[in-house]
């Protein structure tokens, strides 16, 4: 039984190094210097958390449209397969075994590295049921339903950290996501009080109390930038961006979509970038679909739908849920549209990724 443990453990490392850390590193190219310390901060959790931050500094959409890195080739190419076989026996030992908390833990941080959100909330709440007071355990619970959400830490996720905090005041993963949680609903106050209690953790990385306090700072800026732009605009709040989408899949792709397949539906800024200004998670059986992409789901602050005149709005189904695109997802864009006044935008997905 230890025999098996260390392999999976192994593997996990293993497919760690090989694809995550170059998609961190990718995205943090991506965001720009900005941005670099929160893809840094996520880096240098990751030992500890098996990508705990992951969702909440960006969506599997996030990640899905940007530039699909080269294969890993040589001893590497079937870690993906050998990954995957590991999983599914360690899945088949947790039910002879049900009362494993560590198993259900390590199967939950699986899935994560799999991309397979939803499996990953289900394996953290069956080691939290049988172990609840394990306060990085519960961060790390918080974290996979917000993946599981699309990435928004909805109420469920909250109570966990809540509760996560309130074993440990000094957790750092609860901390991060609470302070993230506080920036999203733009309670900035929260979020750098949040940020700082981080970087006091005791025996707390160097590098993540210092990529804390970037955080504060720019954080404070966006606050005095803000109470700066509302008295200008004597109390006239600028109207936040909103766009409806409706998705349909061509008749020539409509028996090759599963129900099970994954759709993403993302906006684009027309500066080129690859990151996303909103995205949306849905499963392919919800087409046609009617989504509603604005503001409050930004990546960032700073690049948001109502900051550009003119964006597009992409959507692809993936049959593997994975979130790099792949040879044989479905695709489909708007074009540039205005940001404005494009009242509903409909986009038609006929194309096959080759």
């Amino acid at each position: 039984m230890i025999a098996f443990w260390l392999i999976i453990a192994a593997m996990l490392l293993g497919a760690l190094a090989c694809v995550v850390t170059p998609l961190l590193l990718t995205f943090a190219h991506e965001r720009g210097q900005a941005h670099a310390a929160l893809a840094g901060l996520m880096i240098a959790l990751i030992p500890a958390s098996a990508l705990t931050l992951y969702m909440r500094i960006g969506d599997p959409a996030a990640l899905a449209i940007q530039t699909a890195p080269p294969a890993v080739s040589g001893e590497h190419a079937d870690a993906p397969a050998s990954m995957e076989a590991a999983v599914s026996r360690l899945a088949a030992r947790l039910r002879d075994s049900p009362d494993d908390a560590p198993g259900w833990a390590m199967l939950a941080r699986s899935y994560v590295v799999l991309d397979r959100p939803g499996d990953a909330a289900e394996a953290y709440r069956r080691a939290v049921a049988l172990n609840p007071r394990d306060a990085e355990l519960l961060a790390d619970y918080a974290d996979a339903l917000a993946s599981a959400n699309g990435g928004g830490l909805n109420d469920a996720a909250l109570k966990v950290i809540g509760a996560a905090l309130a074993l440990d005041a000094q957790e750092p993963k609860a901390l991060a996501l609470a302070a993230s949680a506080a920036f999203d609903r733009r309670d900035y106050a929260s979020a750098i009080q949040f940020w700082e209690r981080l970087s006091k953790v005791p025996d707390l990385a160097p590098q993540i109390a210092e990529q804390a306090q970037k955080n504060i700072d720019e954080t404070r800026a966006l606050a005095a930038k803000g109470s700066a732009a509302s008295i200008v605009a004597s109390n006239v709040a600028p109207k936040a961006a909103s766009i409806e989408v409706r998705v349909h899949l061509s008749a020539a792709l409509e028996k090759r979509v599963r129900p099970t397949d994954t759709l993403f539906v993302y906006a684009l800024a027309d500066d080129g970038s690859r990151m996303p200004l909103a995205v949306q998670r849905l499963s392919a059986s919800q087409l046609p679909a009617t989504v509603r992409l604005d503001d409050s789901m930004a990546m960032t602050p700073n690049r948001r739908l109502s900051d550009f005149s003119h964006i597009s709005i992409d959507a692809r189904v993936s049959a593997s849920g994975q979130a790099r695109p792949a040879a044989g997802d479905f695709t489909g864009s708007s074009g540039l549209v205005s940001s404005k006044d494009a009242g509903v935008i409909d986009v038609t997905i006929s194309d096959v990724v080759r």
